[in-house]
């Protein structure tokens, strides 16, 4: 069973997303329960890639190299894994369909008003001129260097 919730629960007026945190938490739980030692996340391709732009538009390149890891979390308690990191997700809803998998997805309400949105309207864009942008991104972020011990001044008003 495949389940997609496009940027969960917003704060209306802020759009802000709450739902990764609650989705977050709850696979935390879940896995604690069954007494897992590992979580296996269904990002994909495009999801990393709008990840990528997200935090380099936002200048968080403490994020930046996390977000491409294939493994994150390996000395914690529960490491995530993302075995679709390479996969686009029309590819992975095509299996689905041509498989007869059930594939539920939804879209948050507040979705096309969030960050995110604009940010796959604009991979969309550019994979519409270069077919490639997907992947590209990728494989630009696995190649960036960042020295995550480097910490930035704070800003005094």
């Amino acid at each position: 069973f495949f389940f997609q919730a496009e940027d969960g629960i917003r704060d209306a007026q802020e759009s802000r997303g709450l739902g990764d945190v609650y989705k977050r938490q709850a696979l935390d739980r879940g896995a604690v329960l069954i007494k897992a030692d590992k979580i296996v996340t269904g990002h994909n391709a495009d999801d990393i890639a709008e990840t990528v732009l997200m935090n380099l538009m936002r200048g968080d390149f403490f994020r930046l190299a996390k977000c491409v890891e294939i493994v994150t979390g390996k000395d914690g308690a529960l490491p995530r894994c993302k075995p679709f990191k390479y996969t686009y997700e029309k590819e992975i809803v095509m299996y689905a369909y041509h498989k007869k998998l059930d594939y539920f997805s939804t879209e948050c309400i507040y979705s096309p008003n969030a960050y995110r949105g604009y940010v796959r309207e604009l991979i969309k864009d550019l994979e519409r001129i270069r077919p490639s942008t997907i992947i590209d991104i990728i494989h630009s972020a696995e190649q960036l260097d960042v020295n995550v011990k480097f910490k930035l001044p704070t800003l005094q008003y």
